[in-house]
């Protein structure tokens, strides 16, 4: 099928395959084809209303009706923000998305970002506890272990409480949704006074889970021959936003991950890996992980950059909210990157 608009085209060599666990499930099996993927996030933001989220939200309609309409695409993946920063985190803002994503004629996979949790217990999201806000999440978005959308496929989940965490395969990616949220991380949060965690409990039993999920499917990726390309989704930019200005962090929430991911491109320079994310609202692709880890206000500071590790930050919607990435990944592994325009 002719893609539209397609630009930014970004190529690159990878190895591929499916770990023996996940095949039992019936994802991967058989021979690899080409295949694409939508990458999209931090939407619906607009229109708001007296510190509300208003719906519908026609654009974002149009958006993902635009990604129905491509039989290309295999599955769409979602990195979080799901309302904008400054409105009420109330009941409606869920129960309208998971409408929404359930409009997705193909499987669409969630993480979630710091806007519907972690940002909640300030005074402009109705002074919410967020962790309230975090239970609500996984009660309303993952109640089985499948992904969301009218035809849906299986995914490996992480240990309770942590099922947002998902891996699934499609020959020959391996894929990993991990939650990992903007608001660093929800570690360190010692800068507002309506809601505090002072020793991260939140945040150190999350990112141990996470780390744990890591440490077993990279390992898998490692070893299997078939597996040429890991791409992991997760809401937060640890690149840039190291340490998110102005909110009193001192430490990063995201260290330990951007270690880990060095570490496995490092020793795995015939496989490749993709990050995609959102966050900072800069719609780019680039290599920005370098050799030289840490300093102290960024994670990667001037060095040797790693050409085996590419992110993907989406387009975060605005008033026109017209374009989303489409990723295509051929048998090779070789994949790119393109620019869809919604008109």
């Amino acid at each position: 099928m002719k893609q539209e608009a397609i630009g930014r085209c970004l190529t690159a060599a990878v190895l591929a395959a499916v770990p023996m666990s996940l095949m039992a499930q019936g994802q991967g099996v058989g021979p690899a084809r080409p295949f694409s993927f939508a990458a999209i996030g931090d939407a619906p933001y607009e229109p708001v209303s007296a510190g509300r989220q208003v719906y519908p939200v026609p654009a974002y309609a149009a958006l993902i009706n635009k990604i129905n309409s491509d039989g290309d695409v295999a599955f769409s993946v979602h990195i979080g923000d799901i309302k904008a920063g400054n409105t009420l985190c109330e009941d409606n803002v869920y129960v309208k998305n998971l409408e929404y994503f359930n409009t997705f004629a193909k499987p669409l996979i969630f993480t979630p970002g710091d806007n519907e949790w972690t940002d909640c217990h300030r005074a402009n999201n109705g002074n919410m506890n967020p962790l309230d806000r975090l239970q609500l999440i996984r009660d309303t978005f993952y109640p089985h272990n499948k992904s969301l959308g009218q035809k849906t496929i299986p995914l490996v989940k992480d240990k309770r409480p942590y099922v947002e965490n998902s891996v699934w395969t499609e020959k020959p990616a391996m894929f990993i949704a991990l939650h990992m949220p903007g608001s660093n991380n929800n570690r360190d949060r010692r800068g507002t006074t309506t809601w505090q965690d002072p020793t991260d409990a939140e945040f150190t039993a999350r990112n141990a889970s996470n780390m744990d999920l890591l440490d077993d499917q990279l390992k898998k990726a490692s070893l299997d021959p078939q597996i040429k390309l890991v791409v992991i989704a997760s809401q937060a930019n640890p690149f840039e936003r190291f340490l998110e200005p102005g909110q009193g962090y001192t430490v990063s929430g995201y260290g330990d991950f951007v270690a880990k991911i060095r570490a496995w491109v490092e020793a795995n320079p015939n496989k490749q890996m993709l990050y995609i994310h959102g966050d900072t609202h800069t719609p780019r692709t680039g290599h920005p992980l370098t050799n030289l880890y840490p300093s102290a206000t960024q994670l990667t500071p001037a060095g040797t950059a790693y050409a085996n590790f590419t992110r993907l930050e989406v387009y975060a919607q605005t008033a026109a909210f017209t374009n989303w990435y489409k990723v295509n990944v051929n048998p090779d592994g070789t994949f790119s990157i393109g620019t869809v325009t919604v008109p």
